[in-house]
């Protein structure tokens, strides 16, 4: 996840990069690793339609979801 997450540093204005933070945002909230979470979300909020929230059913209540997940973790483990 450290290398993913400085690919995506360095890959600023890449047409894909948008995708990849919600990939990167998706798997750090898994990890527990709120923090870094919350700044992908940051870096893409408002936009839903991107894997892997586009693969459920419920695909934007899904991202709302984790996106709770990681501003609540940031808040509550200051990690």
């Amino acid at each position: 996840m450290d290398a993913a997450l400085e690919d995506a540093a360095a890959a600023e204005g890449h047409p894909n990069l948008p995708q990849a933070r919600h990939l990167l945002a998706y798997f750090l909230v898994r990890q527990r690793r709120y923090r870094a979470a919350l700044e992908q979300f940051r870096q893409v909020d408002g936009y839903v339609d991107a894997i892997p929230w586009r693969y459920w059913s419920g695909g934007k209540i899904s991202y709302r979801l984790y996106r709770a997940r990681a501003v609540w973790g940031a808040l509550l483990k200051r990690r």
